[in-house]
C-alpha cells in the first residue's frame, strides 16, 4: 500500500463517564491496558500497521497523560518528515462544534490522500486496515462499516449505546439501528465497531452537506447519516473485541488477558501493538513471593503473594501481602499482610500494611489515582 493512499482519524471524544474515578484525569484512550499499554495503542498501531502515516487525533479534555504517551509517534514510525501524527485539542474552544468542523476540513483537504480510515479507542481490538480497504474496493462500497458477530448477547445493562448492523446476503448494510442502554443486544447480532472506511472526497461531502443542516457538528453523526444514506457495505471482523465503556467492562477486558486464547489474538505476531518503550529492569521475585496466574509487567518487587491478577510497572508488593483477582497499576504500593480481592488499585495508590479491601467481580472497588488508604478509610467502591 503507499503511504499516501489512506490518512487516519482517531476520534477520541468518547464517553467516559461510566469509568469514573479512573478517567477523573485522563481520557478513556489513556486507559492502561495488559499491564504494559494504553487504549489508544491498538488504534495506532492497525493504522500504522497498514503503512497510514497520516493521522489526526480529535480531542476535547485533558490530555497531558495521552500527550505523554503519544509524544512524536516515534514508536508508530509517526516521527517523519511526510505525514506525521496532527494533534487537534478543542477542549478550550468557544464554539467546540465550529472547531471540530474547521479542523476536520482543514486536516482532509491537507492530507492529499484518497481514501479515510475513521476509529475511535473504545473498542479493543487488532484489524487488518488492508483487508477493510480490499473489501471496500470488491464491494465498490461507498462506506464500509467495521461489524462483529456476537456469540451471546450482551444484557440490558451491559452496554452503553450499541449500533447493530442489517446486512442482505451480499454484505450491504441495509439498516442501522441503535440499541440503548436497557436493552438487550442479541445473540449473533452485528455489532459495529465503530470503525469506517470512505474515499476522502465522499467524507467532505458529508461533513459540508451536515454543517448545511445547522445541526452541531459531530463526526460521530456524520458517520451514523453516511451509513444511512449511501451504499454501505459491512466488513467482518472476527478477532478478539472489548468494548470498553465501564469500571466493569475495563476491568473485564484486562482479566481476558490472563487466557492464553484472548492474548494471542489480541497481540499477533504478524499485526504487533506498539506503545511507549520503556527500558525498565527486570521484575524482582523474593524467595518468599508466591506468583501464580498473573500478567506480571517490567521493575516490580514482588514479596508477597498474587493470584489470577494483573500486576503493572514499578509495582512494590510487600511481605505477607495477598492480591487476588485484582488489578494493580504502575508504581502501586502494597503493604505487608494487607489483603486485595477484586481491587483496580490505580497508578502510584498506596495500600498500607494490614489494609483488608474486598470487593466483587461485578464490583470492583477502585483505589483511585495516588490515593493513600490506612486501615481507618475506605476506597471507592464503584
Amino acid at each position: 500500500m503507499k503511504t499516501n493512499k489512506i490518512c487516519g482519524i482517531l476520534n477520541l471524544s468518547e464517553n467516559k463517564t461510566g469509568l469514573q474515578p479512573l478517567t477523573k484525569n485522563r481520557p478513556l484512550a489513556a486507559m492502561p491496558f495488559a499491564c504494559r499499554y494504553r487504549l489508544v495503542d491498538f488504534p495506532l498501531s492497525n493504522m500504522t500497521n497498514a503503512g497510514i502515516n497520516t493521522i489526526a487525533m480529535f480531542l476535547n479534555e485533558n490530555n497531558r497523560s495521552l500527550f505523554d504517551h503519544i509524544r512524536s509517534g516515534k514508536e508508530w514510525d509517526l516521527n517523519t518528515m511526510y505525514g506525521g501524527l496532527f494533534v487537534f485539542d478543542e477542549r478550550n474552544s468557544d464554539d467546540f462544534s465550529q472547531e471540530n468542523y474547521d479542523n476536520s476540513l482543514n486536516f482532509l483537504t491537507k492530507s492529499a490522500t484518497e481514501y479515510v480510515v475513521i476509529m475511535g479507542s473504545k473498542m479493543v481490538c487488532n484489524i487488518d486496515v488492508k483487508a477493510i480497504l480490499q473489501h471496500h474496493k470488491q464491494q465498490d462500497a461507498d462506506v464500509t462499516v467495521v461489524y462483529k458477530r456476537l456469540a451471546s448477547a450482551i444484557g440490558a445493562e451491559d452496554h452503553e449505546q450499541l449500533d447493530v448492523l442489517t446486512l442482505d446476503a451480499a454484505g450491504h448494510i441495509t439498516e442501522s439501528t441503535a440499541v440503548p442502554k436497557g436493552e438487550v443486544v442479541a445473540e449473533n447480532s452485528a455489532l459495529s465497531l465503530e470503525i469506517y472506511l470512505l474515499k476522502q472526497e465522499l467524507l467532505l461531502k458529508l461533513i459540508a452537506n451536515y454543517r448545511e443542516t445547522g445541526r452541531d457538528f459531530s463526526l460521530d453523526a456524520v458517520m451514523e447519516q453516511a451509513v444511512a444514506h449511501t451504499n454501505a457495505s459491512g466488513f467482518e471482523y472476527t478477532g478478539y473485541m472489548r468494548q470498553i465503556y465501564s469500571t466493569k467492562s475495563y476491568f473485564d477486558g484486562n482479566f481476558d488477558m490472563l487466557h492464553d486464547r484472548n492474548l494471542a489474538a489480541l497481540f499477533q505476531e504478524n499485526q504487533k501493538i506498539h506503545t511507549k518503550a520503556k527500558n525498565e529492569v527486570p521484575t524482582f521475585y523474593a524467595e518468599e513471593s508466591d506468583i501464580v496466574d498473573c500478567l506480571v509487567a517490567n521493575g516490580c518487587l514482588l514479596r508477597g503473594s498474587a493470584e489470577h491478577s494483573l500486576i503493572f510497572r514499578n509495582v512494590l508488593l510487600e511481605e505477607g501481602a495477598v492480591v487476588r483477582h485484582s488489578m494493580i497499576m504502575q508504581g502501586a504500593k502494597v503493604g505487608a499482610g494487607a489483603h486485595l480481592e477484586y481491587v483496580i488499585a490505580d497508578k502510584k495508590s498506596v495500600i498500607d500494611p494490614g489494609v483488608t479491601l474486598i470487593g466483587t467481580k461485578d464490583a470492583p472497588i477502585v483505589v483511585k489515582k495516588d490515593e493513600h488508604i490506612d486501615c481507618n478509610r475506605g476506597a471507592e467502591v464503584q
